[in-house]
């Protein structure tokens, strides 16, 4: 359950700011409205991005000290970790008892 939604305000292609706000509609209006029609809102939760840092083609991206853009990855929820945590877990069972029958 998300009891908070953040949203980085993008401009430009740059995050100019990361705000908390109810809902996207709200956040989106703020943006326009602190940056310029040309601003919108994008849900960055799950993002470990900050000011400064770029959004374009759906992704953000950090600049490194050379000028390289360097995607910034999606980190899943708790919610989202079980159903993989718990394929890996049935996988090395298995593959613990392939390893005990084969001796």
């Amino acid at each position: 359950m998300i009891v908070h939604q953040v949203f980085a305000q993008i401009y430009d292609g740059e995050i100019k700011n990361i705000i908390v706000c109810d809902n996207y509609e709200m956040a989106n209006w703020l943006t326009r409205a602190s940056h310029g029609d040309e601003a919108f809102a994008v849900d960055c939760l799950q993002y470990p991005c900050g000011i400064g840092d770029r959004y374009h083609d759906g992704e953000f991206y950090r600049v490194n000290k050379d000028g390289a853009e360097e995607a910034i990855q999606y980190i899943p929820t708790a919610e989202q970790m079980v159903p993989v945590l718990s394929a890996q877990i049935a996988y090395m069972s298995m593959m613990a008892d392939i390893d005990i029958e084969g001796v």
